[in-house]
């Protein structure tokens, strides 16, 4: 069981390495902002994606928050 979680593990870390040469990276300040949160639509629910006192990055399923710039779009 050890030794197929620490295969599964490898292949992660190996197919993160060759993919993050691929894909496009943002800079989480660009993202936040000086308010340090943002909110994600994703297939009909709203996320949060907010900067915590210690720096790191914390993703939360919340209510429904409608952005003025998602209703501008749809008007």
């Amino acid at each position: 069981m050890t030794n197929r979680l620490q295969s599964s593990l490898g292949d992660v870390q190996n197919a993160t390495g060759i993919s993050s040469q691929r894909i496009p990276t943002v800079d989480a300040q660009q993202l936040l902002g000086d308010a340090g949160v943002l909110a994600i639509v994703h297939g009909g629910e709203t996320y949060q994606l907010m900067r915590t006192k210690q720096n790191k990055l914390l993703l939360t399923k919340c209510q429904a928050i409608v952005a003025p710039e998602l209703v501008q779009q749809n008007q």
